[in-house]
This record gives C-alpha cells, sequence and structure tokens, in this order.
C-alpha cells in the first residue's frame, strides 16, 4: 500500500505567520482578535503606543532627579565634601 506524501512545508504557505504573531501579541495583552487582520494590526498597533505612553509616563515620575543635574554637576565641580574632609584630616593629623 502507497500512501502519498504532501510536499514539505505545504502547510507553512496557507499560514501567514505575521497574522499569527499579532493574534498572538493580542492574546498576550489580554484583547481578543476579530479575525480581520489589518483591524487586529492597527488594534495592536493603538495598544502598543498606549502602553508605551504608560511607560513613558512612569519614568518621567520616577526621574525628578534630572531638575536637580545642574546643581549636583555644580556641587561636583566644587567638591566642597571632598574639601571639607581635606580639612579634616590636615586637622586629625597635624598638618598645615
Amino acid at each position: 500500500m502507497i500512501q502519498s506524501v504532501g510536499a514539505i512545508g505545504s502547510n507553512f504557505c496557507k499560514v501567514d505567520q505575521e497574522y499569527t504573531r499579532i493574534m498572538m501579541e493580542l492574546h498576550k495583552l489580554g484583547l481578543t482578535p476579530s479575525g480581520n487582520k489589518e483591524v487586529d494590526k492597527a488594534t495592536l498597533e493603538a495598544e502598543k503606543q498606549k502602553l508605551a505612553q504608560k511607560i513613558q509616563a512612569k519614568l518621567d515620575v520616577q526621574s525628578p532627579e534630572k531638575t536637580d543635574e545642574p546643581e549636583r554637576a555644580r556641587l561636583e565641580e566644587k567638591k566642597l565634601g571632598a574639601m571639607q574632609v581635606a580639612e579634616v584630616n590636615k586637622i586629625l593629623h597635624g598638618l598645615s
């Protein structure tokens, strides 16, 4: 008895890999695919934009240190802490 075997990868051509990826990403975000590739692709892009905006908003809230950078840079240039430590060491070690 002879069985015919289809060409290797014949099913691969029938499956749209991009749409499969889009559906998987929608599922990861907790969304249900509509069945239309273009609509799902647009929905995925919109959700990615929303997620990126949320992440950016959190980063903006968490980094108030950036406003202090000029002050910190000025203090580092003057090295006030290092100079104070040097003065204390001079006194403790009896140096002039």
